[in-house]
C-alpha cells in the first residue's frame, strides 16, 4: 500500500497523526526504546518513517551515537526541525528509494511503517543490508488481519529475537526483534 506524499502532507496538516502524541502511545514508543537500549546502546539507529520524530525525542541521547530519520512527508520533517543537530538528523526520503550515503547503522526501526510499502518483505530485505553484522531490525505493528499475515510472512524468512505486545483502548501493537548474521 504505496501512498503519496500529497497524502501524507495532507494528513499531517491536518492533525490526522497527532492521536501518535497521545499518553496511549507512550507504552508502545517505551517497547520499542528499550529494545534499542538493550540491543544498540551506543549505536548509529535509522529510524524509517519517522514522522514528526515522537520516538527520537523521548530518547536519551546518551544510550545512542546518532540518529537518522527518514519520512515521506515534508510537513513531517519541517516539524522535527527543533529536534535537528549533530546527533540526530531527519531527511525527506522515501523509503523504498532512499540509500544510505556514510557507515550502516546498528539498528533499523519500521515503527507502523513497513506495511505501507509497496512490497514490504523485499523492502526489509533490503534495509538488512543496510545493517552492521550483527545489527538488528526493530518492527512495530499495528494488529490487523493484514498486518498479522505480513508478520507470518517475515517470521518465514527471519527469526524473531524477542517480542513485546502492547495494548490499550486502540488496539494491540507487536514490537518484535530481528537480528541480522553477525
Amino acid at each position: 500500500m504505496n501512498i503519496q506524499a500529497s497524502t501524507w502532507d495532507k494528513q499531517y496538516a491536518q492533525g490526522a497523526w497527532d492521536v501518535l502524541k497521545s499518553p496511549l502511545e507512550e507504552k508502545r514508543f517505551e517497547s520499542v526504546r528499550s529494545f534499542i537500549y538493550k540491543y544498540a546502546t551506543g549505536g548509529n539507529i535509522l529510524e524509517v518513517g519517522c514522522g514528526e520524530g515522537l520516538l527520537q525525542s523521548g530518547m536519551d541521547k546518551q544510550r545512542y551515537a546518532t540518529f537518522t530519520g527518514i519520512d515521506i512527508s515534508t510537513v513531517a520533517i519541517t516539524r522535527t526541525a527543533y529536534l535537528q543537530d549533530t546527533q540526530n538528523t531527519y531527511l525527506l526520503a522515501d523509503m523504498e528509494t532512499w540509500q544510505p550515503t556514510g557507515d550502516r547503522f546498528d539498528m533499523i526501526i519500521f515503527n507502523e511503517s513497513l506495511y505501507y510499502a509497496s512490497y514490504p518483505i523485499q523492502l526489509m530485505h533490503r534495509y538488512f543490508s543496510f545493517l552492521k553484522p550483527g545489527g538488528a531490525i526493530i518492527l512495530s505493528v499495528y494488529e490487523t488481519p493484514p498486518n498479522k499475515r505480513l508478520l507470518d510472512a517475515i517470521d518465514k524468512h527471519y527469526h524473531v529475537t524477542e517480542e513485546k505486545i502492547t495494548v490499550n483502548e486502540r488496539g494491540r501493537w507487536y514490537c518484535r526483534i530481528y537480528l541480522s548474521e553477525k
